[in-house]
């Protein structure tokens, strides 16, 4: 006989002991008729629960599960579902019964039972290190702020801080590097996560900066048309003693449970002895200690603005081509993947536009290579005049450019394409000396209509943009696939 098949039977045989001593007679009957619950965690929420790269389900409402599994016999079968938005829709759909790790909000309890909270997860704000000093969230405001899509705590900003100009990301992971890449300001995200991530991914940039005054209450939830359910595994995690759950927050987080951070009352209290002794040590300094310190403060002020701006300018170089001010070549092909994952996961189109300067070589030839630096420049301030906030502007090397057309449909970027073309072959760029000149450009366009890789999509430019070229220069060429309504002047209202 399959033991796979028969293995639930079992785990009810060895646990009936104590299950008999936890459930009542017709919660016993309910878990023989329901041998099998499906069970969907939140496959990417480090530490609290997660799939490891060996697609094992680990992290610390794993270890809960398996000893509720073992006090009460309850067998739950684990599936996998692609991202947090799919496991909230089954669960409403009832193809799920149990959810392991959720917030209990209005819109949840209309199809979901809860459990008492067993995590309690303060939410802090991550920014970079070169931001200075304890912040809350009344200091974000006009800051640009990630926070996760469907969580709770989109909602409790949404309501308490509308003035923050939030950015909505798929999973905690991808707000951190938001922010380490200096595309966000900061992120709002639960302490255990953030600690994790951190530490896994390196971004050794960041640091927590203040409480947010929100914090996370996990519950276990299952499907109220089954409210035997609830009770059952509500019993199962009254069976886990206070000892079993300090070792389970020991193995997943560094920090002693359940004080994972200074309460507020605590550091208001500190605050105020604190600010007390500073007033005693003040009322006893003389007036030649006050100078001295003055003066060294000043000094100190002026080295760390001076390193400040140090940091700020490696960052400038690190991310922009010198020459032009445009994206370098490696930070744009980091735009160019976190706009593949947005069309991955919300569908949002974009196209890529490969600019390349005609007869560039015969400029510098003609009139040296400072003429054809300030040809360069003079491009790429009149290509800017004809892009959005949104759009991204790069310098790939050479003379040749690359435009991201975010959020657009084929027809509208080809309308902006032949805007950027015309306005540069029609601007005469004056040189040193009473010189001049004409340049023109040829474009290759292509576009993100199906899920390709990064390398696809600038080769398909380049092709298009190389056929431009071998067609006279001073045109745009079409990638092959990409197909443009005849009409387009619906499309010049988008911009």
């Amino acid at each position: 006989m399959d033991v796979l098949r028969i293995w639930p039977v079992l785990l009810l045989i060895l646990a009936w002991p104590l299950q008999a001593g936890l459930l009542t007679t017709e919660e016993q009957n309910w878990l023989e008729q329901h041998p099998v619950i499906r069970f969907a965690p939140d496959p990417s929420y480090p530490p609290v629960e997660f799939f490891d790269e060996n697609n094992r389900y680990q992290g610390i409402t794993a270890d809960f599960t398996r000893i509720i599994q073992e006090r009460i016999g309850v067998s739950l079968q684990v599936i996998r579902m692609e991202n947090w938005n799919r496991v909230l829709e089954a669960a409403k759909t009832r193809q799920i019964d149990v959810l392991g790790a959720v917030d209990s909000t209005p819109g949840r309890q209309q199809f979901m039972n809860f459990s008492k909270p067993y995590i309690n997860l303060p939410a802090v704000i991550i920014v970079r290190k070169e931001v200075e000093g304890v912040l809350t969230l009344d200091d974000l405001a006009g800051m640009t702020v990630a926070v996760i899509k469907n969580y709770k705590t989109t909602e409790y900003l949404m309501q308490a801080h509308p003035e923050l100009n939030r950015i909505e990301v798929p999973d905690a992971v991808s707000g951190l590097r938001l922010v380490s890449f200096g595309v966000a300001d900061a992120i709002v995200v639960n302490n255990a996560v953030s600690i994790y991530y951190i530490e896994k991914e390196g971004l050794t940039n960041l640091r927590a900066a203040g409480e947010s005054g929100f914090e996370w209450k996990l519950h276990f939830a299952a499907r109220n048309d089954h409210p035997e359910l609830i009770s059952i595994l509500q019993k199962g995690l009254d069976s886990i003693s206070e000892e079993e759950k300090r070792d389970i927050y020991r193995r997943w987080i560094n920090l002693d449970y359940p004080d994972w951070l200074i309460s507020r009352d605590t550091l208001y209290k500190l605050g105020i002895l604190l600010a007390a002794l500073l007033a005693l040590i003040g009322m006893l300094w003389n007036v030649t200690l006050q100078q001295k310190v003055r003066r060294k403060t000043k000094a100190l002020e002026m080295e760390l603005e001076a390193r400040y701006e140090m940091e700020q300018r490696l960052r400038l170089l690190a991310t922009t081509d010198e020459l032009t001010g445009v994206y370098n070549r490696r930070h744009l092909l980091q735009i160019l993947d976190t706009e593949l994952e947005r069309k991955r996961r919300y569908g949002r189109d974009f196209a890529v536009l490969m600019l390349d300067v005609d007869h560039f070589k015969s400029i510098n030839d003609s009139y040296g290579h400072a003429a054809g630096d300030l040809a360069l420049k003079r491009i790429v301030e009149i290509t800017r005049t004809e892009l959005r906030d949104s759009d991204h502007f790069g310098r790939m090397g050479g003379e040749e450019f690359v435009i991201l057309l975010t959020e657009v449909n084929p027809a509208s970027a080809r309308i902006v394409a032949e805007r950027i073309r015309s306005s540069i072959a029609d601007c005469e760029i004056l040189l040193p000396g009473g010189q001049s000149l004409v340049a023109t450009v040829s474009i290759g366009l292509s576009f993100s209509d199906q899920l390709k890789q990064a390398d696809d999509l600038l080769h398909e430019a380049d092709q298009a943009m190389y056929e431009a070229k071998s067609a006279g220069r001073n045109r745009i060429r079409l990638a092959r696939g990409v197909l443009v309504a005849s009409d387009l002047k619906s499309q010049l209202q988008i911009f």
